[in-house]
């Protein structure tokens, strides 16, 4: 549908979760309660082993345009409310920190997405979308210095027991991946050295996103026009 619209030079915006391109449905059907209900996410993950293939495609050809988290993370006592009545489950799961060993994983390693593509959908064009750019998602003078230097040649599995995220329990639990943050700067600041985090609490900061992002609006006063 997305592609069907973009086609007639409409402005759609689809953005899949981390979750969705590398997970399916069938966690649902789990036996164990607690595992099934830590996948509820919307929209749900999809029974068809394929669709997270066809989400990576649409990626690649731009009829999907930034991946997201939908990072919400709960215990399983909170899910618990939801054992008699599956609507009161509370949905979300993890994927910030999995979002972009995900994409680069099922893109780039697989063959099917060239590295600047996965720039793009990590960070370039939520900087457009959200009316960011230049100050974010760009590598230039007067910029931010956000800065991740990746090394694409770390190899390891996905393990609740060795994530930062104060969850206790990891949809991706098991997934080997391939690529890593070795450094990240904020700001200009070291917050994840060789891998370690190094951001002291307090150190964020509020920026306000303005209204009317240019890569979407220009296409649409063009379309008016």
């Amino acid at each position: 549908v997305i592609k069907e619209f973009k086609d007639k030079g409409l402005v759609v915006i689809g953005e899949p979760s981390a979750a969705s391109l590398a997970l399916d449905g069938s966690h649902y059907f789990n036996k164990c309660w607690s595992h099934a209900a830590s996948f509820i996410t919307s929209p749900p993950l999809r029974d068809d082993p394929e669709t997270k293939d066809q989400l990576v495609e649409a990626l690649k050809d731009g009829t999907l345009d930034i991946v997201g988290s939908d990072h919400c993370t709960y215990d399983l006592n909170i899910r618990a409310q939801g054992k008699e009545n599956f609507s009161k489950i509370p949905g979300g799961v993890n994927g910030i920190e999995e979002r972009m060993a995900i994409v680069y994983e099922r893109g780039v390693v697989a063959g099917k997405m060239e590295m600047t593509r996965f720039v793009e959908v990590t960070s370039s064009a939520a900087a457009k979308l959200l009316n960011l750019y230049p100050r974010k998602g760009c590598i230039a003078e007067g910029s931010d210095a956000d800065i991740v230097i990746w090394n694409p040649n770390n190899i390891r599995t996905i393990t609740q027991k060795t994530q930062q995220q104060a969850a206790d329990f990891n949809i991706f639990e098991g997934l080997k991946v391939t690529g890593a943050p070795e450094f990240v700067l904020c700001g200009g600041k070291i917050v994840v050295a060789e891998y370690q985090v190094n951001a002291c609490p307090g150190s964020g900061q509020f920026i306000e996103a303005p209204t009317w992002p240019g890569i979407c609006y220009a296409k649409i006063k063009e379309i008016d026009n």
